[in-house]
């Protein structure tokens, strides 16, 4: 039977704001598993941090239940739940040592000096610190910094720890080394992790599992491969990555998980059916990613059919060299238009079409992804 760290069973939060009822968190449920690195991504305001609070118990849930380890929560206050929480703000103590600051929650707990400083200097080799316990939290720079409250964080060895935004107080360059450094902790420590953040990039390169949130709900549970391959919904779709959103009609329903679509140009193509697409037929949206679009001169029917593509007649409006590909984009029909990123390979393809020129493109059936209207 597979072991749970995290349950949450219908969870509701409301909030008076005057008196309105605002609901933060709208019938949220999900299962996260011993070990796991789950991120709970989302726009601001989408309820994310504040499952984050219910979780670590400085919110109560208005409905349903949480259970840490399989022990219900409810009653439970955040200083006795066995998980720790380390926000974008470290709030470390300025004037104590960085191995007081690990020490202090020991402490508080009632575990002696000695124990509870052999532990910080562990905590500290951990997090990769071992020379710095001595120094005062002004003395060491933003990545230290959150390193240091990583591992008074994990000192107190909690069954969960959840993280709100950690990376957010640091540069483009630190935080994208964090990213590795801390997924790397987490494998090597082997706690839960719940990282709540907004940037997609993070979650795809951190999670094991990513929730997708807007406007209180989950809106879809998967893996990054998943999530990106295989959106739910229009804003799953558009909020991770860069995605082209082609009007079309669904014409038939497969047995296989694809479809009959036409397109606005009249041409008709098969494409995967979102594992929550609701329409029967009649106006769907049609999803495919820029970099699973080829350009060519011309694709032979038979080549096509061997490798199951779609091919469309396309103009050419704008070509813009980025370095490592090419971003073109393209017209399919009047007021209809898409993005193609082709790799560049020794700079072939950013000279490979003129402005105006009609080109063929083409996908596989299984890069698009045919989503409700």
């Amino acid at each position: 039977m597979k072991s749970y760290d995290v349950e949450l069973q219908d969870i509701v939060k409301d909030f008076d704001s005057g008196g309105a009822q605002i609901r933060a968190v709208d019938y949220v449920s999900v299962q996260i598993a011993d070990g796991e690195f789950f991120a709970l991504l989302g726009p601001s305001g989408c309820g994310k941090t504040t499952t984050l609070r219910l979780i670590a118990g400085f919110e109560q849930p208005t409905e349903g239940h949480i259970l840490i380890r399989g022990r219900a929560m409810e009653g439970i206050p955040a200083y006795h739940r066995p998980v720790n929480t380390v926000f974008q703000d470290y709030a470390l103590f300025p004037h104590l040592t960085v191995e007081q600051n690990i020490m202090f929650g020991l402490q508080m707990e009632g575990v002696n000096k000695r124990e509870a400083l052999k532990r910080a200097q562990d905590a500290l080799e951990m997090v990769r610190l071992p020379d710095i316990g001595k120094r005062k939290p002004h003395q060491l720079s933003g990545g230290q910094q959150q390193r240091v409250a990583l591992a008074r964080a994990l000192v107190k060895q909690p069954a969960v720890l959840l993280l709100d935004e950690p990376l957010g107080a640091l540069d483009l360059k630190l935080r994208k080394s964090m990213q590795y450094e801390l997924k790397a902790l987490q494998r090597d420590v082997g706690i839960t992790f719940i990282y709540v953040t907004h940037d997609q990039e993070e979650a795809i390169t951190m999670a094991d599992r990513i929730a997708v949130m807007n406007e209180g709900k989950m809106l879809q549970v998967g893996t990054p491969k998943e999530i990106y391959e295989r959106p739910g919904t229009h804003f799953v779709a558009d909020f991770i990555g860069e995605t082209n959103f082609i009007p079309a009609t669904l014409l038939k329903r497969e047995n296989d998980g694809r479809g009959r679509v036409r397109l606005p140009d009249g041409s008709e193509i098969c494409a995967a059916l979102s594992d929550d697409l609701t329409t029967t037929s009649g106006a769907v949206t049609l999803a495919i990613r820029p970099e699973r679009i080829g350009l060519a001169s011309d694709v032979s029917a038979e080549s096509a059919t061997d490798r199951d593509l779609d091919i469309l007649d396309a103009k050419l409006v704008d070509s813009q060299y980025i370095g490592t590909d090419t971003r073109y984009t393209l017209q399919i029909a009047e007021g209809t238009e898409l993005v193609a990123r082709v790799q560049n390979v020794d700079g072939r393809n950013s000279a490979a079409f003129d402005i105006g020129q009609t080109v063929k493109i083409f996908w596989h059936h299984s890069s698009t992804t045919v989503l409700d209207h």
